[in-house]
């Protein structure tokens, strides 16, 4: 299967959060599901924040595999220790990933925080600190490069202003990439090309096209050429703007994104003739 390098453990699996928030047991459940499929390789960490833990381990019993857990903690570096301890105690879940918001930090406690952080957090956890696109992401991502972190950015959400535009989304995939930072994405993404969202008329990002993007920043293009790519609208546009083996580059930066729904993606790649059993 050729598309592992491009795709494997790319959808993180965020059930949980809107607009799908599924019940627990229905997320866990289909999270294995998943796995296990012909396209498990594709799945990545099943996402889960802090206030839930006790619901999770309702849904794990004492036999079976282990649950790659990114564990999001809601309540800020307060609750981290306490958070880890139960996810690191608990026989069927490896704590692969915490994902902690640091937006809104001060900027002259932001570089104390991570290092506060960095502290509690043993160097087999990957952390994933979100920081604010627009005004201040240089200063942001450039202190969450120092600790060796990496940076998660938010592409959507429930309101119109939570979508960034193509311009802002292009300023922090380039700082990113201009740092050394991985990154992933969280919310909005539940399409492989940009497009207008049915129901309420957002305007949402496509994975394929942030992909595509990042390669072409890896490439040397301009800021205006990767704004272009993020705009492009076009399916066999974007599927056509980069290589097999420049989306699989690409995924040293672009480590992956949360989506509430696996099977939208999925269906996307399968349309695009980019994924498939072969």
């Amino acid at each position: 299967m050729p598309w592992v390098k491009e795709f494997g453990g790319f959808f993180d699996d965020a059930a949980l959060f809107p607009p799908g928030n599924a019940p627990m047991a229905r997320a866990v459940a289909r999270h294995w599901e998943h796995r296990a499929a012909w396209y498990g390789p594709v799945v990545g960490t099943f996402v889960c924040p802090d206030r839930r833990w006790d619901e999770l381990i309702g849904q794990l019993d004492g036999e079976g595999p282990v649950l790659d857990l990114s564990l999001v903690v809601v309540d800020g570096p307060e609750s981290l220790a306490a958070g880890m301890a139960r996810a690191q105690a608990h026989p069927r879940v490896r704590l692969s990933t915490v994902e902690l918001p640091v937006t809104g930090s001060a900027p002259g406690g932001l570089a104390a925080l991570l290092q506060a952080v960095a502290a509690a957090v043993p160097r087999t956890v990957t952390v994933y600190a979100e920081v604010a696109l627009g005004p201040g992401v240089h200063h942001a991502v450039q202190a969450v490069a120092q600790t060796g972190f990496r940076v998660k950015f938010r592409t959507g959400g429930t309101r119109a202003d939570a979508f960034p535009d193509e311009t802002r989304l292009t300023e922090g995939l380039v700082c990113a990439l201009r740092l050394g930072v991985p990154f992933k994405l969280t919310a909005g993404l539940h399409h492989a090309v940009r497009h207008t969202g049915s129901g309420t008329g957002f305007e949402h990002h496509g994975f394929l096209n942030v992909m595509a993007a990042v390669a072409a920043a890896h490439d040397g293009a301009d800021e205006e050429t990767i704004t272009s790519v993020l705009a492009c609208r076009d399916p066999e546009s974007v599927g056509r703007r980069c290589t097999p083996q420049q989306r699989a580059a690409a995924r040293a930066w672009f480590t992956s994104f949360g989506t509430c729904s696996i099977d939208e993606p999925l269906t996307d790649l399968s349309a695009l003739r980019l994924l498939g059993r072969d």
